[in-house]
């Protein structure tokens, strides 16, 4: 890579609707994009994909309703399917909902892929600008 990265790179997205329940292992599709600078993110598939090889900042906020099925809940970020971070969420009755959240800088290649994957069953995690995934090219 150049010491010197000209291109802009950033995305952000969030999830349009609410997911009422979840599997462990799905790919977490945040559909609705705001910014896409660099065409790096595939809202339809919910993969960003590295333009150029670089460090980037990827960051992951998700909001979450107790439910009878779940009372917890974790996400996670992965980079080429391999999990970078992992987001926890624990509630109980008395609290009924949450937000949890993380950042993570990876070194990426060109073409490497990063996503979110629910690693809880049953999570019912609302959707709108409260739950949301992003990520920028850092240099």
């Amino acid at each position: 890579m150049n010491a010197f990265v000209s291109e802009k790179i950033a995305f952000h997205a969030y999830l349009s609707l609410d997911l009422h329940g979840t599997t462990d292992g799905q790919k977490i599709f945040f559909d609705q994009v705001d910014t896409n600078l660099g065409g790096g993110y595939n809202g339809t598939t919910g993969v960003f994909t590295a333009p150029v090889a670089g460090t980037y900042v990827f960051s992951l906020t998700f909001f979450m309703l107790f439910s009878s099925s779940a009372s917890a809940g974790e996400l996670s970020i992965m980079q080429n399917n391999v999990q970078s971070i992992r987001v926890w969420l624990q509630l109980d009755s008395n609290a009924n909902r949450g937000t949890a959240s993380g950042t993570t800088v990876l070194s990426l290649n060109k073409g490497d892929q990063v996503h979110v994957k629910a690693g809880t069953a049953y999570m019912y995690i609302v959707g709108g600008k409260v739950s949301f995934f992003s990520g920028f090219l850092l240099g």
